[in-house]
């Protein structure tokens, strides 16, 4: 049936995962329907993986997994831009109610070499909610070599060699693979990746949990780390602001600040992620709208033509799709179909 349904925005239902550092904060912030007494850690918005697939929540396809659907439709969702066979994207929130562990994860490279069964994983965090004083560790600190990492490994004494990055509400982050790192208490994030969940743990506090400190060490990257909080410069529009968040290889984020609608033709090479993070707006299009509120999440197909996005009062959302490509490229003036 799928395949029959003509394409339009599909508002995602999340897989939500217990995660032993995770808490209750997606109920508080963004109205997650968390199970009770368990301690979710993530909420998987937009995910196409075997260990487990979000789901549509309105329209014609409503109760349907991603992962039908992007079967059935094929580049007319994802676009031309990706490998085929799956959803190029894993969106998710974190909710960081205690330390994460500290990992890294593997590049293509790194996987062709070494682990021709896993996926390399690069990945970027948008901070959405940070207690005062919260933190995330990224990298090391200057001077560390490959011998301290070596010893700090087998002696289970890394986090003092890493650098400790307080972090604000809205602060962006690139996390490309090698790079040693972990989410603090406190931090909750939007984060954006590759749609991969190969990671290498290499401290966990002495929960119990099993490390990969051979894998760890083979792809960590020692040498000093670039600045980690971005720095977006930001652009402004009659409806609003625009920024460039991250431009990876696999991946382009960007974020609109909103007051007044805006429509954007969709790249048809490449489908489309929105994530409302503040307020509450519609997505249009030709036929159709769907309300947002925060912390909504909708795919938006490449072969879509054209939305529109109408904030009530103002909303901030993030959009992510393929690198290398202009996600929001508003139009002149709104679309006559929109």
């Amino acid at each position: 049936m799928a395949s029959l349904v003509e394409p339009y925005p599909l508002l995602c239902a999340p897989l939500l995962v217990e995660r032993v550092w995770g808490g209750r904060r997606l109920a508080r912030l963004y109205d997650k329907p968390l199970p009770a007494g368990v301690p979710v850690g993530e909420a998987w918005e937009v995910a196409d993986l075997d260990q487990g697939t979000s789901g549509i929540a309105a329209g014609p396809l409503e109760g349907y997994s991603l992962r039908e659907v992007t079967e059935a439709w094929g580049p007319t969702l994802v676009g031309t831009a990706w490998p085929e066979g799956r959803f190029p994207l894993l969106v998710k929130l974190l909710d960081a109610n205690d330390d994460l562990s500290v990992q890294v994860h593997p590049s293509a490279d790194d996987c062709a070499r070494w682990f021709p069964t896993a996926a390399s994983k690069d990945e970027a965090w948008v901070v959405v909610d940070a207690e005062p004083g919260a933190a995330v560790y990224y990298g090391f600190q200057p001077g560390v070599t490959q011998a301290q990492f070596e010893a700090a490994l087998e002696a289970e004494e890394l986090l003092g060699l890493l650098a400790r990055v307080e972090v604000r509400p809205g602060d962006v982050l690139r996390v490309a693979p090698g790079t040693v790192h972990a989410l603090g208490r406190g931090v909750v994030v939007l984060e954006v990746q590759e749609p991969s969940d190969t990671t290498y743990r290499l401290y966990d506090y002495g929960r119990g949990r099993a490390l990969h400190i051979d894998e760890g060490r083979r792809v960590a990257r020692v040498e000093a780390d670039p600045e980690p909080l971005l720095a977006p410069r930001p652009v402004e529009h009659d409806w609003g602001v625009w920024e460039l968040l991250v431009d990876a290889p696999a991946y382009r984020m960007e974020r609109l600040a909103a007051e007044e609608a805006l429509a954007w033709a969709v790249d048809p090479r490449s489908v489309q992620v929105v994530c409302l993070l503040e307020g509450t707006a519609s997505l249009a299009w030709a036929g159709g709208e769907q309300r947002l509120a925060a912390g909504d999440t909708v795919v938006v197909p490449a072969a879509m033509g054209s939305v529109e996005l109408r904030p009530w009062g103002a909303c901030v959302a993030v959009v992510a799709g393929a690198g290398g490509q202009h996600l929001v490229d508003p139009l002149a003036k709104e679309s006559d179909d929109v």
